[in-house]
């Protein structure tokens, strides 16, 4: 197949554009840098340079026109600027749908979205497709609103398909390796005194990328959540990183929920004169506060045949050896 890859460059999508290679696919790579692009090199691997920003993608006319499937992982997922996840996340979809209709009058669309979209588990059932959505920050709404756009914007002849990931851990994700430098540290910093006890769903960047090449397969017209069946605690977490690296002992500073809504209102003030590059933002305090992002990837095992291969532990292994390699850690 011919498959565009949007966000190439990131960490989901370089993973996809990876495995797409390796089952012998044509990926078309969207990137805004192609000198950023650390990609195997291939006969298969098209380098297309360009963004979602204008409502005319100019490059889309360097697409082929018997292109298969649109794979579309770009976006942001922490911002001090809040504007800006409606105007990437959601306004880049709308941008990249309507031009790619005026080319295209069959595709198939992948949209990967995010467990944020839906909004985390209100009880202690995990999250299904079924339930009604619930976003609690802005980035989860405007990954819920570009699921609309998708929906309202597409032809009736494209296939359209959503992701819904929750925590996402694998080689080259800088999110969770700031969780890895604390238990190096041996001081884990707590967001909210009961943070131990927090409830998440995770998948292994390879299991998601498994689950997309699959819905490639499939062509299935649905939403799905791609999750390991073991949910896991915040402590499991931190414990499994902790004999992964070897560790002892940690200690463990629980900060009250309040001081960590005013220290991101802090940061948000200072990144107004001195741009930081942190991910706790006003915007991810909501995210943090809440105690059970979880949600059920049977759907995904059932009908696109699915097999979850990476627990926490195999996960927390590759992730690790990963940082290592890359003198991340």
């Amino acid at each position: 197949m011919k498959i565009l890859v949007t966000g190439a460059n990131g960490f989901v999508g370089s993973h996809l554009c990876e495995k797409l290679i390796n089952e012998g696919h044509s990926v078309y790579a969207l990137v805004r840098t192609p000198a950023k692009l650390k990609l195997p090199e291939s006969n298969l691997l098209k380098v297309i340079k360009g963004d979602l920003d204008l409502e005319t993608l100019s490059w889309v006319d360097s697409l082929p026109l018997d292109l298969d499937t649109v794979i579309h992982t770009a976006g942001i997922v922490h911002h001090f600027n809040t504007d800006e996840f409606f105007r990437i996340n959601s306004d880049g979809t709308l941008h990249l749908i309507k031009n790619l209709k005026k080319k295209f009058s069959q595709l198939h669309f992948i949209l990967i979205s995010s467990l944020a979209a839906a909004g985390p588990s209100l009880s202690k059932q995990k999250r299904n497709e079924e339930d009604l959505d619930f976003p609690i920050s802005l980035y989860g709404k405007s990954k819920k609103q570009a699921e609309v756009i998708l929906k309202q914007f597409a032809p009736p002849e494209y296939i359209l398909s959503v992701v819904r990931p929750p925590m996402v851990i694998g080689p080259r994700d800088p999110a969770v390796l700031d969780i890895f430098k604390m238990v190096k540290s041996r001081i884990i910093l707590l967001p909210g005194l009961d943070s131990l006890k927090k409830q998440y769903s995770f998948v292994c960047v390879f299991d998601l990328v498994k689950t997309i090449t699959l819905l490639c397969e499939y062509k299935k017209q649905e939403s799905y959540f791609s999750a390991h069946p073991q949910t896991v605690s915040f402590q499991e977490i931190i414990q499994t990183i902790k004999k992964a690296m070897k560790k002892s002992w940690v200690l463990y500073l629980p900060m009250p929920l309040i001081l960590i809504k005013l220290l991101t209102f802090v940061l948000s003030f200072i990144n107004h004169f001195f741009p930081l590059n942190v991910r706790l933002t006003p915007d991810k305090y909501f995210e943090l506060a809440a105690s059970n992002w979880t949600c059920d990837g049977n759907k995904s095992e059932n009908q696109l045949a699915q097999v979850y291969q990476y627990d926490l532990v195999s996960t927390i292994d590759v992730t690790l050896n990963d940082y290592k390699k890359s003198h991340w850690i």
